[in-house]
């Protein structure tokens, strides 16, 4: 009974006096260290880089260092030598990989958490949305884009502009309605949307008022994903206004520019609109500039 006492007693002295452990070497710099090459020196601190070169370690922080006795990092590779790290390509979505996960697909990929995304260029594997459109005729919808097309814009009216010819647009070509001017966000992201609109020559004569100056705005006006374009609907409005002089002597061009960035989730809804305060005339009779391009709508996912 007394030998047994004494074997369970060494057996805790070893363990405890051996509280790292080292494989080919008598001398471990870590938790767990081992020498490949069975080269380290058998007491001492002080290690060449050769001699590291072939060594793999654990900290009892935590880290791994591979190469290294000094690992900066959770796991560090770097070393004076061949310091390459190999990745192998892996069937997991991006969300069951989770956030932050790495892998090599034809050329190294990193998980966002939604979708893998190759690591030279951040973008998604599928193709960014681009769309490119220009208006040429005086085709708008007033006050609501559930109205009837009009043909003609109305001063102190929301002029929703419909009725675009797109020029460009890639990924599938739907997400930009040009007959409407709707476009859907195909995915949640971010959408930088820019357009430019000028009307034709007119007389700038309104009266000038403090509580209606004289004014043209170009509007972005977001939706939600349903169908719906009632007020309740609308999730963000940026409004970019140009003002002008109380009254001109003859007729100038009066013309507006907005961009904006949105955020906007899968199925949300985005249109451009202008309204303007320019004279006093209250008829859906006016004109875009619709010779030299200067109407013209782009919209670009980030």
């Amino acid at each position: 009974m007394k030998k047994k006492y004494l074997l369970i007693i060494l057996g805790l002295s070893f363990n405890c006096a051996f509280s790292q452990v080292g494989v080919n070497t008598p001398n471990p710099r870590g938790i767990l260290h081992t020498d490949g090459q069975k080269d380290n020196p058998a007491s001492g601190s002080s290690f060449t880089s050769a001699q590291q070169l072939n060594d793999v370690l654990i900290t009892n922080t935590g880290r791994v260092g591979a190469g290294t006795h000094s690992p900066a990092v959770k796991t560090d590779a770097r070393n004076s030598g061949n310091g390459a790290v190999g990745f192998g390509t892996s069937s997991l979505t991006a969300t069951a990989a989770d956030e932050g996960a790495v892998r090599y697909n034809t050329g190294m990929e990193y998980s966002n958490g939604n979708e893998w995304l190759p690591m030279l260029t951040a973008q998604p594997a599928v193709n960014k949305v681009i769309v490119i459109a220009a208006k040429t005729d005086n085709k708008v919808k007033l006050v609501s884009p559930s109205a009837a097309v009009t043909t003609g814009l109305q001063n102190r009216q929301s002029n929703y502009l419909v009725e675009w010819s797109k020029t460009f647009e890639s990924n599938s070509g739907s997400t930009f309605n040009a007959s409407t001017g709707v476009f859907t966000a195909p995915r949640n992201g971010v959408y930088v949307a820019s357009f430019t609109t000028d009307l034709a020559p007119l007389a700038i004569n309104y009266t000038a008022d403090p509580l209606n100056p004289i004014q043209i705005e170009a509007i972005w006006q977001l939706y939600d994903n349903t169908a719906g374009v009632l007020a309740a609907n609308i999730v963000n409005t940026v409004k970019c206004v140009n003002t002008m002089s109380s009254n001109s002597n003859g007729n100038i061009d009066a013309g507006s520019n907005c961009t904006a960035s949105f955020y906007m989730t899968a199925g949300q809804r985005l249109m451009p609109y202008i309204w303007f305060n320019l004279n006093s005339l209250n008829t859906a009779g006016f004109s875009l500039n619709n010779t030299g391009g200067y109407n013209n709508l782009t919209i670009a996912e980030q």
